[in-house]
């Protein structure tokens, strides 16, 4: 492996449930019963996307951008202050670099969220690089991002492995030549069923890979 590239939310930090919270909170409070599986929905969508299904199914009076704002304000706490990295990620990304392998992410999450998560838990000295969508202008329902992080350290797909939570995201990366290896993100089960078929491996834990 030449080169790894993680994925942010679900893949190396356990914020799943906390996104689950604050949009299933959201809606019930406007007494609207949350569809079951709702980070499954989110994900592939991304919170602007998912903001405006939402506003669209539930016929929700706030704007897509002040619902957008809402949950990013609260989820910008959490990953300043509390959410933690998975089990055993900082163990094996730190064994990765050990044997010379490069370290990269790439994420839709927007970087003022991304570093203060990543300083606070000190991984951020493991990377060699980090890449958000806005950097190449592509969002994950393309293989831009990924391709852009082989680019940088000259490597080719199948010399890298990717490391996600995502369906969506684990197929684009396969049909682009990329190993991945699937990771359980802690809430959505029904995901599993969709990844392992997909995936070079799925794990549930980083520990299984030590």
């Amino acid at each position: 492996m030449k080169l790894a590239i993680f994925d942010f939310d679900g893949t190396i930090f356990e914020s799943a449930c906390y996104w689950e919270k604050i949009i299933d909170d959201y809606l019930r409070k406007r007494n609207i019963t949350p569809p079951e599986n709702i980070l499954s929905i989110v994900k592939p969508l991304g919170i602007s996307g998912a903001a405006k299904l939402f506003k669209e199914r539930f016929s929700l009076n706030e704007e897509q951008s002040e619902i957008v704002t809402d949950w990013r304000t609260k989820m910008g706490r959490n990953y300043h202050e509390v959410i933690p990295l998975k089990a055993y990620a900082y163990e094996y990304i730190s064994k990765l670099q050990k044997e010379g392998t490069k370290i990269c992410l790439a994420t839709a999450m927007e970087r003022d969220f991304v570093m203060p998560a990543m300083e606070r838990t000190g991984i951020s000295k493991l990377f060699d690089s980090i890449v958000t969508i806005a950097d190449v202008n592509a969002n994950k329902n393309s293989p831009r991002i990924f391709q852009y992080c082989a680019e940088q350290f000259q490597a080719e797909p199948y010399e890298c492995t990717v490391f996600e939570d995502s369906p969506q995201a684990a197929i684009i990366c396969k049909e682009a030549g990329f190993h991945v290896i699937g990771v359980y993100d802690g809430v959505c089960k029904n995901d599993c069923d969709l990844m392992k078929p997909v995936c070079d491996q799925f794990i549930c834990s980083f520990y299984e890979l030590i």
